[in-house]
């Protein structure tokens, strides 16, 4: 199958075979004077510049999207002086007696195209730079919380196995931990495949939210002793894929483990769901526990959305909630409630029911 990047580069390429033949083979030759060789000159120029264009796309790393979004501007480029002369000599002919239209025809064109290529070639190249930028920063962070992540469940579990080793007593609440550090673990593996999808992801569709958010909250009322409760708008449709279940899970997981965590007799998290309102055309997806709210640290890391050695979260949870809702496009913000707890606040882009009725 003919992807959308083979055919940005096939017309790319075949553009500008069909201009330097063109201007090569007579059917626009010059008519001797200097301005029209000068036209044929420029046009010759554009020509080799779509015919370049199109062999290095075909030799980069550029995807499908980029690649047709670059023929697109060229296009444009072509099209609008193309139409703009087809106006002038429509309803004003005049205006070419004077001069050498061919020459202005082929220099306004050519330019138009240059101009075209170049612009679309800039700006997707710049976009590709800032999403290996992203990608290696994205990469550089799990790296570095996953091996503290590992090392410190290794460190936990293997000071409980030596506790038994050594044939003393060991503390009754040794095999919840070593189970606790190893479903930790199965987490990490999950988060590590999570960051494979998300690499690869292009598409998104609309799905429902609400359904969503009550199934996951059911799961983790069977499986932890917590409270959830849920207040959220009917049918509230959002633009992603599945990525957005661990979206979910995760900021569920995060409110459980920080809601547990002042051994507050009754524990409990509030998950909020807001359909797009007014002008706002987001989804608002709130998460609330009452544990003892996030440190000024991890506060400031998140809000920042950077990460350094000296400076860095505890865990991979809500940076892969972050990476997941920054591909939809959405937002995620942290901070701590007034009086206690803390409070995850994300935005997705909103899509409508319709559209989800359509959806494959």
């Amino acid at each position: 199958m003919v992807s959308k990047g083979d055919l940005g580069v096939g017309y790319l390429v075949a553009v500008g075979v069909v201009l330097c033949g063109l201007f090569s083979t007579g059917l626009v030759a010059p008519n001797g004077n200097s301005r029209s060789i000068l036209g044929v000159s420029i046009g010759i120029m554009v020509a080799g510049s779509f015919l370049a264009t199109g062999v290095g796309l075909a030799r980069s790393t550029l995807d499908d999207e980029r690649v047709w979004r670059v023929a697109g501007w060229s296009t444009l480029g072509l099209g609008l002086p193309t139409l703009l002369v087809i106006l002038v000599v429509a309803l004003a002919p005049e205006w070419f007696r004077a001069i050498e239209w061919r020459t202005v025809v082929m220099v306004d064109i050519a330019a138009g195209g240059i101009v075209g290529v170049l612009v679309g070639s800039i700006l997707e190249l710049r976009a590709e730079h800032e999403r290996t930028r992203t990608l290696n920063q994205r990469n550089t962070v799990f790296l570095r919380l996953f091996r503290h992540d590992i090392r410190t469940s290794l460190n936990l579990i293997r000071g409980h196995l030596d506790l038994a080793a050594d044939g003393g007593q060991t503390p009754l609440s040794s095999g919840d931990v070593i189970r606790d550090q190893l479903a930790h673990i199965e987490r990490l593996s999950e988060a590590a495949n999570h960051l494979d999808d998300l690499e690869s992801m292009t598409q998104t569709e609309p799905i429902d939210l609400t359904s969503l958010v009550r199934d996951r909250a059911a799961e983790v009322r069977r499986t932890d002793d917590v409270t959830v409760d849920t207040d959220v708008d009917p049918e509230t449709y959002v633009r992603a894929n599945e990525l957005l279940s661990p979206v979910v899970d995760n900021l569920l997981r995060n409110a459980v483990d920080h809601g547990c965590a002042n051994e507050r007799p009754d524990p409990n998290i509030e998950v909020t769901v807001r359909d797009a309102t007014g002008r706002r055309d987001d989804v608002t997806l709130r998460v609330r526990d009452y544990g003892p709210g996030f440190g000024d640290a991890e506060l400031a890391v998140h809000n920042g959305a950077t990460e350094t050695a000296l400076q860095h979260s505890d865990g991979v949870g809500l940076w892969l909630v972050r990476w997941i809702v920054d591909a939809y496009d959405g937002t995620v913000s942290i901070a701590n409630a007034e009086r206690e707890g803390a409070v995850v606040t994300v935005m997705l882009p909103a899509a409508s029911a319709v559209s989800a009725g359509e959806a494959p």
